[in-house]
């Protein structure tokens, strides 16, 4: 437990430092979250165009 002192020392001397750790992970979850949703809708676009060309195809 000793190794993570320091951490907790720098977190006690200069609290912004925290702060900013946290908007970094803050940032990063949201972004990850927002590009999942954008490469999952971007994928099932591209499967719903598939299918509909190949429905017309066997239509014609």
């Amino acid at each position: 437990m000793g190794g993570s002192m320091w951490f907790i020392t720098i977190l006690k001397d200069k609290p912004w430092i925290g702060i900013l750790i946290g908007l970094c992970f803050f940032a990063f979850m949201f972004l990850s979250k927002n590009l999942i949703v954008y490469l999952y809708s971007k994928n099932k676009e591209k499967k719903e165009a598939l299918e509909n060309t190949e429905s017309q195809n066997s239509k014609s």
